[in-house]
C-alpha cells in the first residue's frame, strides 16, 4: 500500500508541475483552472462524471480510500474541475483535497483549504496547521479560515502562528479564527446550503444570478458612536489583481453604472475586512442576487461619513448589526460559485462606498453643495460641509434624525436637520448600479487616498 500510495502521489506531482509558480510567489491562475463553473452545461457534464468517482471513494473501505483520493486529485484537481471538487459534502472528501495541499499552484492548495473547510474532517487538522507556514500569505490565510470550521483544532497552534506572523491580512484571520473558536455561537450558523446529487455524494446545488426574496435582512439605526476612521486599508488582500482576468480589474461606473468594484474572482473562502472602524449598520442573508451582504457606517476624519458595502459573501459573516468594528477586522468570507449562498454569480467581492451615512436622507448632498433654508424667518444660503446625526430630534420610529453641517458667508457653522427616507424603504437603497453612479464613490481611489500613513 505504501509504494502505491508514493507512486499516486508522484504521478499527482509530475501532472501539476506546469503550475509551478515564478520566484516571486506571485503568479496568477491559468484560465483553464478558473470559472468552467460559470459554464453551466460543461461543468454539469464534468460534474455527472466526477459523481461516480466520488461516490466510489465514498463506498470505500477506509483501507482504499487514500488511494483512491490521491488518484481522484491527480485526475480532476490541477484544472478547472477543482471548482467541481470543492461542491461536495462528505468527509472522504479529505482524501482528495489533502494530497492536493502538496502543489506548487496557490491557488490550486487554497481550494483544497477552502474543500476541507467545508467537510470538515479532525484528521485534516495537521496538514492543514502545515499550511500556516506556507511561503504563500493567501495559503496561509486560507488555512487559517480552514482551522475555524474543523472540529478540535488546537488553538494553541494558531497562536503560535500569530506570534510569528507579519502579513497584516493573515494576522487578522487568525485572531477571527482564535476569537471562533473560543465562542460556542456565530452569528449566522442556522445556514443550510442546498445539496444536490447522488445521496452518497451530496454537493451544492448550481445555481445562477438567483432570483428571489432574502432570507432576512437585519439592521441597526440607532447606534451612534464609533471611533473615527482616521485611515482605511484594503477589504482584501492582493486587490489590484484577479484570478479570471489578466489585469487589474476596475468594473466601476460605465455605461452600466455599475456602483462598486469587483475582485476577488473565483477565491472562495478568501477573507473580507472591514476597510475601517465603524458600525455594522446591515447584514442580508442569502435568498436573492446579492447572496449575504454586509454594509458598515465610517465616520471619516474629517467628519464626513461613507458606507463600505460587501456583497456576495458567504454565511460565515462574524459582524452583525450593532456592532462597532476596527480597520481590518476580518467580517466573512467570499461565497461559493453559482450557488444560492452568493446569489448565483461566480465568485467575487462586490464592494462599493457610498457618498452618505446609513440613515439615507432625502437627496445626495456633497461638501461643498448649496444648501438654501429659511432661519428667523430669512432665506438662507450655505455651503454643505458634511453629515451629523442629531440623537435630540429621533424621527417616529425612535431612530436618530439626520443633519446637514452648513457652513454660512461669515463662515458659522450650522446643523441643519434635513428628512430621512422611511425606514421601511431605507433599507432597499443599496443597489449595485447607479445612474452615473450618482452618490458612490469610485472605491480604489477612495481608498488610495486614505491608506494609512498616506
Amino acid at each position: 500500500m505504501e509504494s502505491s500510495l508514493i507512486r499516486c502521489v508522484a504521478q499527482l506531482a509530475c501532472v501539476l508541475a506546469f503550475l509551478a509558480p515564478s520566484s516571486n510567489g506571485q503568479t496568477k491562475a491559468r484560465d483553464k483552472t478558473v470559472g468552467s463553473c460559470t459554464r453551466k452545461e460543461e461543468f454539469a457534464k464534468k460534474q455527472a462524471l466526477i459523481d461516480i468517482r466520488i461516490s466510489e471513494l465514498v463506498k470505500a473501505t477506509e483501507d482504499e480510500k487514500e488511494e483512491l483520493g490521491i488518484a481522484i486529485a491527480t485526475d480532476f484537481g490541477c484544472t478547472g474541475s477543482i471548482e467541481n471538487l470543492i461542491r461536495y459534502r462528505h468527509a472522504a472528501m479529505r482524501h482528495v483535497f489533502t494530497p492536493l495541499l502538496e502543489t506548487e499552484e496557490w491557488p490550486i492548495v487554497a481550494r483544497a483549504l477552502y474543500g476541507l473547510k467545508m467537510t470538515g474532517a479532525a484528521a485534516a487538522i495537521p496538514a492543514v496547521v502545515g499550511c500556516l507556514e506556507h511561503r504563500n500569505a493567501r495559503v496561509r490565510e486560507m488555512a487559517a479560515n480552514c482551522l475555524s470550521h474543523l472540529a478540535v483544532t488546537p488553538i494553541a497552534e494558531l497562536d503560535e502562528a500569530l506570534k510569528i506572523e507579519k502579513d497584516p491580512f493573515v494576522r487578522s484571520s487568525l485572531k477571527a479564527s482564535i476569537a471562533t473558536l473560543s465562542k460556542k455561537e456565530k452569528p449566522y450558523a442556522a445556514w443550510k446550503e442546498t445539496l444536490v446529487g447522488p445521496k452518497e455524494a451530496p454537493r451544492v446545488k448550481w445555481a445562477w444570478t438567483v432570483k428571489g426574496k432574502r432570507s432576512f435582512n437585519k439592521y441597526d439605526a440607532k447606534t451612534i458612536e464609533s471611533p473615527k476612521a482616521e485611515s482605511l486599508a484594503w477589504p482584501i488582500s492582493w486587490y489590484h489583481d484577479s484570478l479570471f482576468i489578466p489585469v487589474p480589474r476596475s468594473s466601476f461606473g460605465g455605461k452600466s453604472g455599475h456602483a462598486g468594484e469587483d475582485m476577488a474572482w473565483f477565491r472562495e473562502g478568501c477573507s473580507v475586512y472591514a476597510i475601517g472602524n465603524g458600525i455594522v449598520r446591515m447584514i442580508q442573508g442569502a435568498g436573492g442576487n446579492w447572496g449575504f451582504l454586509a454594509l458598515i457606517e465610517h465616520r471619516l476624519a474629517n467628519g464626513d461619513y461613507a458606507c463600505s458595502l460587501y456583497g456576495h459573501l458567504a454565511w460565515d459573516l462574524l459582524v452583525k448589526p450593532g456592532d462597532v468594528i476596527r480597520k481590518g477586522q476580518k467580517i466573512g468570507t467570499v461565497g461559493l460559485s453559482c450557488s444560492v449562498e452568493n446569489g448565483g454569480y461566480g465568485a467575487h467581492l462586490h464592494f462599493g462606498i457610498a457618498d452618505n451615512p446609513f440613515r439615507k436622507p432625502r437627496g445626495i448632498y456633497r461638501d461643498g453643495s448649496a444648501l438654501n433654508f429659511t432661519m428667523a424667518g430669512k432665506r438662507v444660503r450655505a455651503a454643505v460641509v458634511g453629515y451629523t446625526y442629531m440623537p435630540d430630534k429621533p424621527d417616529k420610529n425612535g431612530f436618530p434624525g439626520l443633519g446637514l453641517r452648513a457652513k454660512l458667508p461669515d463662515g458659522k457653522i450650522l446643523t441643519v436637520s434635513v428628512g430621512n427616507v422611511p425606514m421601511a424603504s431605507q433599507v432597499d437603497w443599496i443597489k449595485g448600479y447607479a445612474k452615473r453612479t450618482r452618490g458612490w464613490f469610485k472605491p480604489s481611489d477612495f481608498i488610495e487616498a486614505r491608506l494609512a500613513g498616506r
